[in-house]
């Protein structure tokens, strides 16, 4: 993060005193924000509610949060109830009279910016200009208006963002002037501006998505790793080998069979008989069906968003396990219908992670090149097939292993859950 307050910093150095920075922080991950904190800022500007809520939980308390985006009447309530330092985004009388109903009810008076519309594009939203003097303040006893916001028409033409910083800045000399982004806050400044924008200067540009992901089933889609590491130890030890939950998780992604070769030669010191090792197999899918009634376990929490997020972005999914559970993999499609765009199971693979080929089987088929594909992984096996694919591998710890042990075999990112590498995929 030393990237980001060195940022801070020479944005600082053009930014005359009294001039408020606001650090676009939607979709940036608590650390960075935190980073850009300790490096002195306290104005945030986010544009999601829900993701407001969860990061002022988890930040300082004395940061003052704008809402900069697009705000939908039926959140206002819930985005009010958060006591948010600025609205910047109010770009209609309807979401205006919704604000002020709402802050009556809840007992207080809401700051907000007037958005103004004045670039050449019509997928922005706001105020026509000439609408702005027909708004009567005294109409909305809840709502303080402080002054007003705009964004430019996005073009490398400078005259034509300075028209549109100086259409905003005509309408008063008094009050906010929110305008100017990564691109054009030279401009804006020039032209008046008293609050800025940034995001991406800070932050960073946002990173480029995958084509295809390559996610496990266990631990990743389900969360049914303690049901496997309850069902391994029955299965093993009814056979005379001894099997802890931390051997679960350390041999996770093996195939089965793998699973049981490598214990019995671990006491017997010879290869396991084939009728051992389908016995225990046996054994040990009917002690998880009973653990689990039958039923599937839960989803990982997250992994719905994180899937849902992709897809809706043209993300090929693909799961690719060494599981040969049949009541899991018999419900994966009707548990995430329409999202997987293939299955790599125990059942397509001579040889199980952390061989490469699971994962490489997955590459072939989906026909793209190896820089355009990540791996999702939350086991160390796992993570050494990924990364002996020659793939981007990344783990989401959500097991009783240590991330050194995940960090250890290579894995690119270690987060600690879904949310955390939604975030980070949203960058």
């Amino acid at each position: 993060m030393v990237g980001i307050a060195q940022a801070i910093r020479e944005i600082r150095t053009q930014i005359p005193d009294g001039v408020v920075l606001v650090c676009v922080s939607k979709f940036q991950p608590v650390e960075a924000i935190r980073t850009a904190y300790e490096s002195g800022e306290r104005h945030f500007g986010e544009s999601r509610v829900q993701e407001l809520q969860r990061k002022i939980t988890q930040l300082p308390n004395d940061i003052h949060w704008h809402f900069i985006g697009h705000l939908q009447s039926n959140k206002v309530r819930d985005l009010l109830k958060l006591r948010p330092y600025l609205i910047q985004s109010v770009d209609s009388v309807h979401l205006l009279e919704a604000i002020n109903t709402e802050a009556g009810k809840q007992g207080y008076i809401q700051d907000v910016l007037i958005e103004v519309h004045v670039a050449k594009e019509e997928t922005k939203t706001g105020f026509a200009p000439e609408d702005i003097e027909s708004l009567q303040p005294l109409q909305y006893p809840n709502v303080h208006i402080l002054g007003y916001m705009t964004m430019a028409t996005n073009t490398d033409d400078e005259d034509e963002i300075t028209r549109c910083f100086k259409a905003v800045r005509s309408l008063s000399r008094e009050g906010i002037m929110s305008f100017g982004m990564s691109d054009d806050y030279p401009i804006a400044l020039k032209c008046g501006a008293n609050m800025i924008r940034i995001g991406s200067r800070i932050f960073g540009e946002r990173r480029k998505l995958p084509k295809a992901v390559f996610f496990d089933q266990d631990g990743v889609l389900f969360n049914s790793m303690p049901y496997h590491a309850k069902s391994w130890e029955l299965a093993m030890t009814e056979n005379g080998m001894p099997f802890t939950a931390e051997q679960t998780y350390r041999n996770e992604g093996r195939t089965g069979a793998s699973v049981i070769a490598e214990a019995y030669k671990l006491i017997h010191h010879n290869e396991a008989p084939q009728e051992l090792i389908e016995a225990v197999y046996a054994a040990k899918s009917a002690h998880f069906n009973r653990l689990t009634g039958g039923k599937l376990p839960e989803l990982i929490p997250g992994i719905r968003e994180v899937l849902d997020y992709l897809h809706s972005k043209g993300v090929q999914c693909w799961v690719v396990t060494g599981s040969g559970q049949r009541s899991l993999l018999d419900k994966l499609n009707d548990t995430f219908p329409g999202i997987f765009s293939g299955i790599i199971t125990a059942y397509d693979v001579k040889y199980g992670k952390p061989n490469p080929e699971p994962y490489l089987k997955a590459w072939e088929r989906s026909g793209f090149d190896k820089s355009e594909c990540y791996v999702v992984e939350n086991a160390p096996l796992g993570v050494r097939a990924g990364k002996a694919a020659g793939l981007f591998t990344i783990a989401v710890n959500t097991g009783i292993l240590s991330d050194s042990e995940l960090s250890v075999e290579g894995a690119d990112k270690v987060f600690p859950n879904m949310d955390a590498l939604l975030q980070w995929l949203k960058l």
